[in-house]
């Protein structure tokens, strides 16, 4: 049995990756939290962890660690307890040399083996359900706005890091800013949003709307305004994920027009530094 960390997949390791996915989605009738383009990813907040039993592909998982205190983790595997058992053994030894302080797990509720293997490690805890909403363009309706949304600039990073993350000391990075954009009434600052973009989708996310301008209708307003411009691009699947104890805001965007596509549960493991 061997694993592999991986920060770029080879060509003949994106090929194995697929027809796994490809198979244990046939046989669970389940979805992975994966973007369509996952096995071309390449980033330094991303790894590839390919585990062979016998030279053939018996487990993948995708890792991404975005925020410096937490691993994403995303796993396919065949049913095979011994295997998941070393992956998540393999993925937890990575995290703590990441520094982070915690692991997720994310797995479709569909997903009766991974699900009931995760609810039986002592060590796990599930700590959410996220609801993955797709946008309906027969069902939305554009509404006017005096607000522009615009490309954040480097000046504003420490604003929107405020808005984010409710404090200063906490930088933004790089690779948000340059995805990030804002909206202002007049010459204040009043919400934010990072655009995630890949082949077939745009995904909206770190929608913040500053506190003092909440509770006024100006989030649904610069929300549609996101939306008709986003739909004036290149036409592609336009999604954002919600919290399931959200119920304000998931019923928001079902009124905007978008509807419920997927559902993922998140299993925490808590690190202990070392």
């Amino acid at each position: 049995m061997k694993s592999f960390i991986k920060k770029q997949l080879n060509p003949s390791d994106r090929s194995l990756v697929m027809d796994l996915k490809n198979e244990v989605e046939r046989q669970r009738t389940c979805q992975f939290k994966l973007a369509p383009d996952f096995v071309n990813q390449e980033d330094k907040f991303i790894r590839h962890l390919l585990y062979f039993s016998n030279d053939s592909l018996s487990a993948y998982a995708f890792l991404s660690f975005y925020d410096e205190t937490e691993l994403e983790a995303t796993i396919i595997s065949q049913n095979e307890p011994h295997v998941l058992h070393e992956l998540i053994e393999t993925i937890s030894q990575f995290a703590q040399k990441k520094n982070c302080s915690r692991i997720l797990f994310i797995t479709d509720p569909k997903d009766e083996y991974l699900n009931s293997s995760l609810k039986q490690n002592a060590q796990l805890k599930k700590q959410f359900t996220e609801y993955r909403l797709v946008l309906q363009p027969a069902k939305f309706k554009p509404i006017n706005t005096p607000f522009i949304l615009r490309k954040a600039t480097i000046n504003e990073a420490i604003a929107i890091a405020r808005l984010q993350f409710g404090t200063e000391d906490r930088p933004l990075l790089s690779e948000d800013l340059e995805k990030t954009f804002v909206f202002y009434l007049k010459d204040q600052l009043i919400a934010c949003v990072r655009i995630e973009e890949d082949q077939n989708s745009y995904g909206i996310y770190g929608f913040v709307v500053d506190p003092a301008f909440r509770g006024q209708g100006l989030g649904k307003i610069c929300l549609n305004n996101i939306i008709q411009q986003l739909l004036r691009k290149k036409e592609k699947e336009i999604y954002l994920e919600v919290d399931s104890t959200n119920e304000v805001a998931y019923h928001l965007y079902v009124k905007m027009g978008f509807e419920k596509k997927s559902t993922f549960d998140y299993y925490e493991q808590a690190l202990i530094s070392k």
